[in-house]
């Protein structure tokens, strides 16, 4: 449909309705997937424990007669939400291009492809880099406290799917900041006055995102985070200067 063709809006309503249940229905088919598929999802959970010098059959624990079953369902609930969301974007995208101009269907793929890289690449260093290193420190630290290391299941499973989600959440920074600076929010100009507040709001933040509050895992959220902020910083300034250089070679319009 062209643009100029505008929908009633029931018509929009019942598309919205068609794009809620195709997600549901790739939604629901992904977690069933992992639900009948749970024990390699288990082996990559239980891996960064493993790389931490831990057995999970030696330290973890179930004690609840339902645990098991509560865990395989919120596995399969995550595993599902990562397998289908592919399918829920491209849904998403077919019902809003219609109503979007040329330009912005040419951003709209970049957007998405920057931010599923960032959303995978917070996990992926969340999971090989920073779960490893944080479980070893509070076994190490149960050690020397003299108490034997023996955890949930449940809390176990809780704690690493909120690390590898917040990780992932905290890495679309740059997009969103770029975003704000390509709306015209914000300018590379105040992202340097800032510097120190922003400091300061990053390790607010990853104290709010991460599930502890140990130190160790404070810092390792804070920096990765500020080092985006950098780097978004620098892409904004080179899109300023891009859009400056554009204006200045532009020819006047004659009245």
């Amino acid at each position: 449909m062209k643009r100029d063709e505008e929908k009633p809006f029931l018509e929009h309503l019942e598309d919205l309705r068609w794009v809620i249940i195709k997600s549901l229905i790739a939604l629901v088919s992904g977690s069933l997937l992992c639900f009948i598929e749970t024990k390699p999802v288990m082996a990559i959970l239980l891996k960064p424990l493993k790389a931490s010098g831990e057995d999970p059959q030696k330290v973890l624990r179930v004690l609840g007669v339902v645990d098991p079953l509560s865990v395989q369902l919120q596995i399969s609930l995550l595993g599902g939400l990562v397998l289908s969301l592919p399918f829920i974007l491209y849904f998403v995208a077919q019902f809003i291009i219609p109503g979007l101009t040329p330009a912005e269907v040419k951003l709209l793929f970049p957007i998405f492809s920057c931010g599923a890289i960032l959303f995978i690449g917070g996990i992926l260093f969340c999971y090989f880099i920073l779960l490893p290193q944080t479980l070893q420190f509070f076994s190490a630290y149960n050690k020397w406290m003299g108490i034997q290391t023996d955890w949930t299941l449940q809390n176990y499973s809780n704690f690493v799917v909120q690390m590898l989600v917040s990780f992932g959440l905290a890495f679309e920074l740059p997009l969103v900041v770029i975003l704000l600076g390509i709306l015209g929010i914000i300018n590379s100009a105040t992202l340097s006055r800032y510097r120190r507040h922003a400091i300061v709001v990053i390790v607010i933040a990853a104290a709010c995102i991460t599930p502890t509050s140990d130190p160790l895992t404070l810092f390792l959220l804070s920096v990765p985070m500020y080092l985006l902020y950098e780097g978004s910083l620098w892409v904004l300034k080179t899109i300023e200067n891009r859009k400056r250089v554009q204006k200045d070679h532009s020819p006047e319009l004659l009245p």
